[in-house]
């Protein structure tokens, strides 16, 4: 454990003079220009650290790379509008890039950590005019910096092309994986380079927890206790639910109270050298630490929310709750195929039977994603996986890719082509162009459509209720009866792991379950049979999987 003090503050120069300048911190900023209402009297007041000491060292990093893992209600998302705002009139000609998962989420953020401290503070004001831009995704500053909001759920093309110097992605625990290098890539021409993440943390798969074991300096808030010791000895407490006494917050050792605003209370970095470089600065702050949460609320909170919620919405603190769709042997006990994969055997029996191929296409870029391709048709009544492919390395470059693909439709008289619509724009055309939009299918997976598989005939692909077909093939798959994949030994590394990769885990927002795969794994393999399966409905249709969904 390596203890943190208070210095080391970040700053950024304000130009006062032609040849003067000055040093100021983003504390500094914010205690000046930021106002907020007194929780009692509704008056508007300076906003003040002296409840918040703890924030000073998070607001001020020099870090280009911070985390904030958060329990609900501490400020997270106040910290993260103070800041921008704040680095935003410091530092001229910035632009920042903030993103959450939701429209609704990035226009609350908008409304109500940008534009009402804007709105309220005559001192923050000044950085504005009326004649700039000012809408609820664009906010430009009389220094030329801006601050620009979009929001990414299950792809980022809202994002794309956004030049910017910071990213700010909130509630990043419900961002699916794959979208995090797209957003990122927007500071990619950048100098600055600076990436705020933060958000509330679910499962132990989940992004947030990745990012914190692996990349950050995993800043505790540390707790001395008087009563255990003393000075350099003493009991020092990292605050979760052994502290959690019925009248207070207590030591974990001798249980009498302790105080989370002692003052000799900081952070201490569990894990001061990341084995990466450029680590993150890592801070978790639970509701236990923050002065304004009843106590009793808390102990209410205990008896009321599930351990998982508990554990992740009070401590900050991941849970595993996630669970698997799929097991090891729910995988094996489907590989029955005779024929090994690509086996030339396959090719001639589906052919001399006159079984229809169907192509399947999950494109990716090459970095913890990737382009794969599968084939298959229905062989002894089952749909049986005769080939599939992984395009790693020199092959991930699309001309290479398309070069392939068509050679494979070619070879096995593919009948029918169904693509990812998401990730692969110019491959997808140039597929429609060579075979043509009647053996050429895209398919783009959504949260809204009621339908599991609609004809968007205005956008010309399929709309996919992602959770819903996804829960379908994953029955199919534990069914036994419906597919058919080639022996074990082949097909476990890297396909059949990519099915093993994706858990569940529950959407408070959308109140449903949703799919995800933990962060720097793949799960290409799967959506790529699924594209095959989906795309054979339309000559050999099973109601039998995909059943109507019940209004």
């Amino acid at each position: 454990m390596e203890l943190l003090g208070l210095d080391g503050y970040a700053t950024g120069e304000v130009e006062v003079a032609s040849t003067d300048q000055v040093e100021i911190r983003p504390t500094d900023f914010v205690e000046f220009a930021i106002c907020i209402p007194d929780q009692h009297t509704k008056q508007l007041l300076p906003f003040s650290f002296d409840e918040r000491r703890y924030l000073k060292p998070v607001y001020n990093t020099t870090s280009p790379r911070v985390l904030l893992k958060c329990g609900r209600q501490v400020e997270k998302s106040t910290y993260l509008g103070n800041r921008l705002l704040a680095l935003t009139c410091i530092q001229p000609s910035l632009t920042s890039l903030y993103v959450s998962p939701t429209n609704q989420q990035t226009k609350t953020f908008s409304n109500d950590r940008i534009s009402e401290p804007l709105g309220i503070s005559p001192r923050l004001r000044a950085w504005t005019d009326p004649h700039l831009q000012q809408n609820v995704f664009h906010k430009k500053f009389i220094n030329r910096s801006q601050i620009v909001l979009r929001y990414a759920y299950l792809n980022a093309d809202r994002v794309r092309g956004i030049p910017a110097d910071l990213v700010c992605i909130d509630e990043i625990q419900d961002i699916h994986t794959d979208n995090i290098p797209v957003i990122e890539e927007c500071i990619a021409h950048s100098s600055f380079k600076f990436k705020l993440y933060s958000g509330t943390p679910k499962s132990l798969d989940n992004t947030i927890e990745g990012l914190w074991i692996d990349e950050s300096t995993q800043n505790e808030w540390v707790v001395p206790c008087d009563h255990c010791g003393g000075g350099d000895v003493r009991h020092w407490n990292i605050l979760d639910e052994s502290n959690i006494g019925p009248k207070y917050l207590v030591c974990d050792k001798c249980h009498k109270q302790i105080h989370a605003m002692h003052d000799d209370a900081q952070w201490a970095s569990m894990n001061p050298n990341p084995r990466v470089p450029n680590p993150m600065d890592g801070y978790r702050v639970p509701q236990l630490m923050v002065p304004w949460i009843a106590w009793n609320d808390i102990l209410n909170k205990q008896l009321t929310y599930s351990r998982g919620k508990f554990h992740n919405e009070v401590l900050g603190l991941s849970y595993d709750s996630g669970t698997r769709p799929l097991t090891r042997q729910d995988i094996m006990d489907n590989c029955t195929s005779p024929y090994r994969i690509g086996d030339p055997a396959g090719m001639r029996v589906a052919h001399g039977s006159g079984t229809r191929i169907f192509m399947g296409i999950d494109w990716g870029t090459g970095e913890q994603t990737y382009t794969t391709v599968t084939i298959c048709g229905y062989l002894n009544q089952k749909f049986t996986l005769l080939y599939i492919r992984r395009f790693e390395g020199q092959e991930s470059e699309p001309v290479v890719q398309l070069a392939k693909i068509k050679e494979l439709v070619a070879q096995w008289h593919v009948s029918f082509i169904g693509a990812d619509y998401g990730g692969g724009f110019d491959r997808n055309d140039d597929l429609l162009r060579t075979f043509g939009p009647r053996k050429v299918f895209k398919y783009q997976y959504s949260t809204v459509t009621s339908a599991k598989i609609k004809w968007d005939g205005g956008l010309a692909r399929f709309m996919l209720n992602r959770t819903e077909v996804m829960s379908d093939v994953f029955n199919a798959i534990k069914r036994r009866d419906v597919f058919a994949f080639p022996s074990w030994e082949q097909f476990e590394v890297p396909y059949g792991q990519d099915f093993l990769n994706i858990f569940s885990e529950y959407s408070e927002n959308r109140r449903m379950n949703e799919y995800k795969k933990s962060r720097g794994v793949t799960d290409d393999s799967y959506h790529a049979l699924l594209y095959a399966f989906v795309v054979s409905q339309i000559t050999n249709p099973r109601p039998d999987v995909f059943s109507p969904i019940q209004s």
